[in-house]
């Protein structure tokens, strides 16, 4: 058995459950990870907020790292590669998270502005992954979706097949909402680094929502908080930030849901994350993984995942909200966000990083259920396939 000294973002969970077989580990906050951290590590794992590349590894023993998230931006493959490093990362992994949290911002903003949802037209800007569960989820729940992923239109284009996928113009000219799941990318055929910029803001819809749950340089802020404010666009919810972790207060007091970078932090995703890094680094050192993830995933009291059915009185927007509130309550993570405006600004950083590393446990939609009997025939299949909840 290896004996590797492994250095981990303090962020991940059950890392010493699942590594601390291989070796000694050190937990760090992701910003704190420098050069003097892994001038002794054999094996890296890292969220997004930690640039991997030469600055960081130069000189240290690094042969594996492992990033606990789907996207990539924040590494420098090439060089990983260059310098013979293993690499391994998660994605899918909290792609049902990012849905749920999607579909309970959807639902919150229908409530607080009195809209109904079905029959509206949704742009999903990004299908992969996060994005594909998203339209399928907002069609179960009756919105129209217009998808746009230029890589997954030409990928179909090139074999022959036929898509349904639009232009970004379509999107934006045809859209009532706007969702982005993109990877962040400056160059390439298809760059994301503000894909939605003030002349995209202009080509909204007058009221049309935005939605960002990708990267924040994904939309332009300043751009945005000035559409907000003529009131072009007329509600925004913004997961991610332009210079993260100091988002600018007047955006974060103009959007209708601010949250620090954790739709993707359902507890289950994340322990997906940690499975799928701990198996790659045991497929690279050719051991037999000895870690259960089943072992951490089961609730603590039975019970704690079932939700009760509203009403079946209430109109079909508050009753969805009520339900999809029991097992995310978006609005407590937006009000604890809040707080960051009355903190000086040298704090907010901190602050917003403080939010993060002590996210509450919350378990993705899926894993709970509701009594069958007491859902409306008609409801049930907006239960089962657009909040995919489970009946027991």
């Amino acid at each position: 058995m290896p004996d590797l000294h492994i250095v981990a973002d303090a962020n991940i969970p059950c890392v010493d459950a699942a590594f601390g077989h291989l070796g000694t580990i050190e937990r760090f906050q992701g910003r704190d990870i420098g050069p003097a951290t892994v001038a002794t590590a054999d094996v890296l794992l890292v969220r997004s907020v930690t640039p991997v590349g030469p600055s960081l590894l130069d000189d240290s023993p690094v042969r594996f790292v492992g990033s606990a998230t789907i996207g990539v931006d924040h590494v420098d493959r090439p060089y990983l590669e260059e310098q013979g490093i293993a690499f391994a990362h998660a994605p899918a992994s909290n792609a049902d998270s990012v849905a749920d949290y999607v579909t309970a911002a959807l639902l919150l903003l229908a409530r607080q502005h009195e809209v109904r949802l079905e029959g509206q037209t949704v742009g999903v800007v990004g299908c992969g992954n996060v994005g594909g569960r998203v339209a399928r989820r907002l069609s179960a729940l009756e919105l129209s979706v217009l998808p746009n992923d230029p890589p997954l239109a030409r990928a179909a284009e090139a074999d022959g097949r036929s898509h349904g996928y639009v232009s970004l113009d379509a999107v934006l000219d045809e859209s009532d909402i706007v969702t982005t799941h993109v990877p962040l990318t400056t160059d390439g055929p298809d760059p994301t680094h503000h894909l939605i910029d003030e002349a995209a803001l202009d080509q909204l819809q007058p009221g049309a929502w935005l939605l960002n749950t990708a990267r924040g340089p994904v939309v332009d802020n300043a751009a945005l908080l000035q559409a907000i404010e003529s009131g072009s666009v007329g509600a925004a919810v913004l997961d991610v930030w332009e210079n993260e972790p100091t988002p600018d207060p007047a955006l974060v007091e103009a959007v209708d849901v601010a949250t620090p970078h954790i739709a993707g932090y359902a507890y289950d995703g994340k322990v997906r994350g940690t499975t799928m890094l701990y198996t790659a680094l045991c497929e690279h050192l050719d051991i037999h993984p000895e870690w259960d993830p089943a072992t951490v995933l089961e609730p603590e009291e039975p019970g704690t995942l079932r939700c009760q059915a509203p009403d079946a009185r209430l109109p079909r927007p508050d009753w969805l909200h009520h339900l999809a509130r029991q097992a995310y309550d978006l609005r407590a993570d937006d009000e604890r966000m809040r707080e960051i405006l009355d903190r000086p600004p040298s704090e907010q950083g901190t602050y917003f990083s403080h939010l993060r590393a002590t996210y509450p446990i919350r378990r993705e939609m899926q894993k709970h259920t509701v009594p069958k009997a007491a859902v409306p025939e008609d409801r049930r299949a907006l239960v089962e396939e657009g909040l995919t909840m489970q009946w027991k």
